[in-house]
C-alpha cells in the first residue's frame, strides 16, 4: 500500500468487498517504525497507506467473526495461529476465499484461497504494471 503497485491498484480499483479484522490495524500500529524502516518509507508516506486501505476495507471487531474462531483453527490445522481471524472473519460473511501470499494457506476446505496473480487474472487485467 506504500507504493504504486499492483496490490494497492487491486485494492483501490478491484472492485472487491474487502474484509479485515480491526486486528490488522492494531498490529500495524504496534510495528509502525519496523514498516517504515523495512520499506524505506517516511512517516508521512505510512500514513497514506494506511489512508488509502482504511479506506477500502471494511473493518470487524471480533465480535463479528467469533463464533467461527474454533472451525478456523481446525481449518489452520496448527498453523499460524495470526491468521485464525482473518479465516474466522472470511467464514462469518459470505465469502468466497480470503487474498493471501501466506503460502503455508493452501487450502482452507471450502474457502478459495486467492493470491495477488489470481485476482489480476480474474478480476482486475488492468491493474498489471505497464
Amino acid at each position: 500500500m506504500l507504493r504504486d503497485s499492483t496490490t494497492r491498484r487491486l485494492v483501490v480499483l478491484g472492485g472487491h468487498d474487502l474484509h479485515v479484522p480491526e486486528y490488522l490495524f492494531d498490529e500495524i500500529e504496534t510495528h509502525r517504525d519496523e514498516l517504515a524502516r523495512r520499506s524505506g518509507q517516511t512517516a508521512d508516506a505510512l500514513e497514506e497507506g494506511l489512508r488509502i486501505l482504511r479506506g477500502h476495507v471494511a473493518e470487524h471487531e471480533e465480535a463479528d467473526y467469533v463464533d467461527e474462531l474454533g472451525k478456523a483453527g481446525s481449518l489452520l490445522g496448527g498453523r499460524d495461529p495470526k491468521d485464525t481471524p482473518y479465516v474466522a472473519l472470511a467464514l462469518a460473511l459470505p465469502a468466497d476465499g480470503i487474498w493471501t501470499e501466506d503460502r503455508a494457506l493452501v487450502s482452507l476446505g471450502s474457502l478459495m484461497v486467492y493470491r495477488t496473480s489470481d485476482l489480476v487474472r480474474l478480476a482486475l487485467p488492468s491493474a498489471r504494471r505497464e
